[in-house]
C-alpha cells in the first residue's frame, strides 16, 4: 500500500494535516524531519517538511503500532525528498497485532477430585 493510502479512523494520513502554517501545504515541499512520538497517546510521528523556507509541521496517527514503526522507518530513510515522492512510496502489508481472547490469558483454575487437584 501506499503511504498516500494510509488512514485512521477513516481521515486520510497523507499528507499530514500541517499545524504550523498559514495555509495548507499539501504534497508541496520537502520531507525535512520525522519524529517517533511514543511518549503520546495515540502513538504518531510527527513530520515537518520545508516549502520555499516555510516550514510546517504535521502529524500520521496509525492504530497499528507495526504499521507505524514500518511508515516511520520509510520517512526516515527519505528525508529530503519531494513530499509527493514520499506519498508514492510502497509499505509492505503489516498483519494487524493478534487480539488476545481474555479467556486464554489464566489457565483454568485447578478442580479437586477424590481428594486430589487436578489442572
Amino acid at each position: 500500500m501506499q503511504i498516500r493510502t494510509l488512514k485512521w479512523r477513516g481521515l486520510s494520513m497523507w499528507p499530514p494535516e500541517w499545524t504550523i502554517s498559514a495555509q495548507g501545504l499539501g504534497e508541496t515541499g520537502v520531507l525535512e524531519e520525522v519524529h517517533l512520538r511514543n511518549d503520546l497517546n495515540p502513538k504518531l510521528i510527527s513530520v515537518v517538511a520545508n516549502h520555499l523556507g516555510d516550514t510546517r509541521q504535521g502529524i500520521m496517527v496509525l492504530e497499528n503500532p507495526a504499521l507505524l514503526n514500518a511508515v516511520y522507518g520509510k520517512l526516515k530513510q527519505h528525508l529530503g525528498r519531494p513530499l509527493t515522492e514520499i506519498g508514492d512510496l510502497e509499505i509492505s502489508h503489516v498483519s494487524p497485532m493478534p487480539q488476545r481472547d481474555p479467556r486464554q490469558v489464566r489457565s483454568p483454575a485447578p478442580t479437586q477430585v477424590g481428594g486430589q487437584i487436578r489442572r
